[in-house]
């Protein structure tokens, strides 16, 4: 994961503003938040070797994103549906799950993602299943 993060991004923030955030969230978030203002690897990675991709075609695609995901922020799947006209988005909610296709166990996301990898075609508007 974090290999896959730091690729995207090097964040340099400077050793002394990762103290500052650790100190600041201890008041209000004492018992896991100073974990995950830590210091991370990004600090030291170079930045990434290319360019981030740009999505320059319509290409129909179907998203699967559960609202829960503790990997992957439900507001990104939107963010990338959004500008993005021929994709539809399945959307599961109250999942606190980041792998739902074929490992999940939810019929409704297994059969809509099964029809779409069988058929190519997309649902006719984005869709929701419940966890």
């Amino acid at each position: 994961m974090t290999a896959i993060i730091c690729g995207d991004v090097a964040e340099r923030r400077g050793i002394g503003s990762y103290w500052h955030a650790v100190q600041t969230s201890r008041e209000r978030f004492p018992l896991a938040r100073p974990l995950a203002d830590n210091i991370t690897p990004f600090e030291f990675w170079d930045r990434p070797a290319e360019p981030p991709t740009v999505l320059d075609n319509d290409a129909p695609a179907l998203l699967v994103a559960a609202t829960g995901d503790p990997r992957t922020l439900y507001a990104g799947a939107r963010a990338v549906r959004e500008p993005w006209p021929s994709s539809r988005l399945l959307t599961v909610t109250g999942a606190r799950q980041h792998g739902l296709y074929g490992e999940y166990g939810n019929t409704c996301v297994d059969t809509q993602v099964n029809t779409y990898l069988r058929t190519g075609r997309l649902p006719a508007h984005d869709l929701t299943c419940e966890a």
